[in-house]
């Protein structure tokens, strides 16, 4: 299995959106960002920068409160 592929299947803002049946696009549009941007945040890629209307956003369509949000969105226990 590959670091990458083993990134995406623990990403937590992964988890949350497949059990909530949404797609990265899903996220990507509600957000105002491209689906690579979410790709990228599953994969620890990049961090997310977001503005607070954006966090609200996320929180919203993930029904999360702003303590359930993961410090990384990536996983961040990745051993080659």
């Amino acid at each position: 299995m590959t670091k990458e592929v083993r990134s995406q299947r623990d990403s937590p803002l992964r988890k949350r959106r497949e059990e909530l049946d949404l797609t990265q696009r899903d996220i990507a549009l509600a957000l105002g960002k491209t689906d690579q941007t979410i790709s990228n945040w599953e994969t620890g890629v990049y961090e997310p920068k977001m503005t607070p209307r954006e966090v609200k956003a996320l929180c919203h369509l993930l029904k999360w409160t702003l303590d359930d949000m993961p410090d990384e969105f990536g996983s961040s226990a990745i051993t080659s």
